[in-house]
């Protein structure tokens, strides 16, 4: 069983939730920049139009989406060149501390506003593994063979598989974001992500 496919009616719900009133909130923006994104994630906020997303690859079937190739550290736009410059769960993916604040950087160039929502470490389950408190460890334990037989995906997906998570404080995402909110989102009362918006 494919464990993205087992994770998506979760990753929807809360997709929803987080994203309940962002048509309201960003009705102006007639030009929206979704970096690192994929196409099936405006079908849960509930807008088709208007949207380039940049990726270093695209999907076979954009569904009716623009993708352009190229990495959000160094994005191929003009200043100021989208009403709103959109990242969901891909900051911390960028590997080094240096490429976060580059493409924090890029972000607020490009996009006259910014979205930006990476997940909190303090939560108890990471999304990206499948599992409870496992990325609660040291990094050195997170290994292709460690996560392969400890967590949902490694043991649904029967491999190895590399962990590339660098994970983002408040703290650190208010040096990444100056002068820019961030608001913390909740489950349960507990952090489960932050959104930086400006």
């Amino acid at each position: 069983m494919d464990p993205v496919k087992l994770q998506a009616p979760l990753r929807k719900y809360f997709r929803r939730r987080r994203f309940k009133t962002f048509i309201k909130d960003y009705r102006s923006c007639q030009t929206i920049l979704d970096v690192g994104g994929e196409h099936s994630i405006w079908s849960v906020i509930g807008r088709y139009h208007g949207i380039v997303l940049l990726n270093v690859s695209a999907p076979r079937d954009p569904g009716g989406f623009t993708y352009v190739l190229g990495s959000g550290c160094e994005m191929p736009f003009l200043e100021k060149s989208f009403d709103l410059a959109f990242s969901n769960s891909a900051i911390e993916h960028v590997g080094s501390v240096e490429n976060q604040f580059r493409f924090a950087r890029e972000m607020m160039r490009v996009g006259k506003r910014i979205c930006c929502q990476t997940p909190c470490r303090l939560f108890p389950i990471d999304p990206h593994l499948g599992a409870f408190f496992l990325h609660w460890l040291p990094s050195s334990w997170l290994k292709p063979g460690f996560l392969r037989y400890f967590t949902l995906n490694g043991l649904l997906w029967k491999r190895r598989y590399e962990y590339d998570v660098t994970w983002i404080s408040k703290r650190k995402l208010k040096k990444m974001f100056p002068d820019c909110k961030i608001k913390t989102e909740r489950f349960l009362l507990l952090p489960k992500s932050f959104i930086v918006t400006d």
